[in-house]
């Protein structure tokens, strides 16, 4: 069984995971140039998926600071 990454000591920011979706979606480019059509599309499905996932949990950001202040 994998052992669990360590738990960083700031929680992930929407900014981080949308930093990382850049840089896949840069490496969905390369794969799309090499003629990996099928590896790139489904790479770009999933950071699709992964940014929907991000804007919800923007709005949930926004939605926290909004009831703070």
């Amino acid at each position: 069984m994998p052992k669990k990454p360590p738990t960083p000591e700031e929680p992930t920011s929407a900014a981080d995971i949308e930093r990382s979706i850049q840089a896949l979606n840069r490496l969905a480019e390369r794969l799309w140039g090499e003629d990996r059509v099928a590896e790139a599309k489904a790479l770009l499905d999933a950071l699709d998926a992964l940014n929907r996932a991000l804007d919800r949990i923007r709005i949930g950001e926004s939605r926290r600071a909004a009831t703070l202040h």
